[in-house]
């Protein structure tokens, strides 16, 4: 895995942290490669047993097609290895690779620490094709990703205005 700067904060309107994980395909990404190719929604999945994350990445696999006809594509990465985030992708009939961050050094570069040691943070981002960050949502409450994916959508129809 290769983290260009530990130091950068993700926040909206600023550069968003470059790194660069293993996909479930074997495939290594690199956010920077969709700099002036595509917007890129990042998405971290709190916990394998998080059912409202598990619905969320569903519904982004559903509406998949739509995404990439407005410029779009999806990452959503997993703090687990390669072969667990393999089966996750499976077991969710996924038309798009899971980026496994088993040492979760990209939760930690995009400040999703555990709360109080507990409970992992989660976040949805929309990073544009110049590589700045437009839309960012953290929490530790996964509930809010229930409505999360018609959101993402509305936000990326906005970003071709």
């Amino acid at each position: 895995m290769n983290i260009e700067s530990a130091s950068i904060e993700a926040k909206i309107g600023s550069l968003a942290p470059n790194f660069s994980l293993t996909a479930t395909n074997g495939q290594e990404i690199t956010l920077a490669d969709f700099r002036g190719k595509s917007n890129v929604i990042v998405f971290f999945v709190r916990e394998t047993s998080c059912i409202q994350c598990r619905i969320h990445v569903a519904h982004l696999g559903k509406l998949y097609q739509q995404f990439q006809a407005a410029g779009t594509e999806i990452i959503v990465i997993l703090g687990e290895g390669v072969e667990k985030s393999r089966k996750f992708a499976e077991s969710l009939k996924l038309p798009f690779p899971i980026l496994a961050d088993p040492d979760r050094r990209v939760y930690l570069l995009y400040e999703l620490e555990k709360y109080f040691s507990l409970f992992q943070r989660t976040a949805s981002l929309v990073v544009d094709q110049s590589g700045i960050v437009r839309y960012l949502k953290r929490t530790t409450i996964p509930n809010v990703w229930l409505q999360e994916s018609r959101e993402l959508y509305g936000f990326v129809l906005s970003l071709e205005n």
